[in-house]
């Protein structure tokens, strides 16, 4: 997570920069896509879709939507911190690619030590 968040934090600040924020949230959205789409442009990061209809987002529910995404908790941009953490789950939502996490402990633990072993 703390790549998106880093990543959220350079894209609003640019945002805010620009003066590329508006009233109207459908505007904000499709800026906020092209923003995101230049900010990613030559990483390792690719967004899972190509368009998201915002209109339909908004309007309908999420079973409804080609685009399977929740929209519906946007934060006022206004509110600084709010903002970039959200702005982080959804870039998080919609780009694969990335550092990968690092795998489960347990795949290190072989089967025959247990808790159980340890407490005795």
């Amino acid at each position: 997570m703390p790549q998106y968040l880093f990543l959220a934090e350079t894209i609003y600040k640019k945002m805010k920069n620009e003066k590329l924020f508006s009233k109207d949230v459908l505007e904000n959205m499709y800026i906020l896509m092209k923003v995101i789409r230049k900010e990613i442009k030559g990483t390792e990061y690719k967004l899972k879709y190509n368009f998201i209809d915002f209109n339909e987002v908004l309007s309908k529910s999420k079973n409804d939507c080609k685009v399977k995404i929740d929209v519906s908790l946007i934060p006022s941009y206004n509110l600084r911190e709010e903002y970039i953490l959200w702005l982080a789950g959804f870039i998080q939502k919609i780009t694969e690619g990335g550092p990968k996490p690092p795998p489960p402990i347990k795949e290190y633990i072989p089967e025959f030590i247990n808790l159980e072993s340890e407490l005795d």
